[in-house]
């Protein structure tokens, strides 16, 4: 879609603790939901449209309005890690939000600005799961692999 700049991950979990004799006997931490804010090159009209429920006209322009519905869809990136390996993650249900921008005129020095999109993400109903990860060299089968198919558990 874009060459990714920034991904920040937020989660929200359920926090329990339970007492018994005087003292935390257990404790159950479980994943809520979260949300993503991605840092882009750019953002083409057609992927913005793609993304956010948006139409391109006839005419070639891109139209928003208060009756948008962006779609779910599953994020993918990878990171590098500080091993020389990649950190390949894709969140698996997600849908963005309408960004705010921010503009302005030239200066005396090159300023770029660069869109930021943020999405919620949620569990997936097919297998409860709401993120998968792999760590991994960019050679490894399964790392070459990993953006063209969102991924779904095997049985061992």
């Amino acid at each position: 879609m874009a060459k990714a700049i920034t991904a920040n991950l937020a989660v929200t979990t359920a926090d329990a603790q339970l007492f018994a004799d005087d003292a935390v006997d257990e404790t159950v931490s479980q994943f809520v939901s979260g949300t993503v804010t991605v840092g882009a090159n750019d953002l083409t009209p057609e992927n913005q449209a793609l993304v956010l429920g948006q139409t391109i006209g006839a005419d070639g322009i891109l139209y928003a309005g208060s009756e948008d519905s962006p779609p779910y869809g599953a994020i993918g990136f990878r990171a590098k890690k500080p091993s020389g390996q990649f950190l390949y993650v894709w969140l698996l249900k997600a849908r963005f939000k309408v960004p705010s921008e921010s503009y302005e005129t030239k200066g005396s020095a090159i300023n770029f600005h660069t869109p930021s999109l943020e999405a919620d993400f949620i569990t997936r109903k097919l297998d409860n799961n709401w993120r998968a990860q792999y760590v991994g060299d960019e050679s490894d089968v399964k790392a070459a692999q990993w953006f063209n198919a969102v991924p779904v558990p095997t049985e061992v």
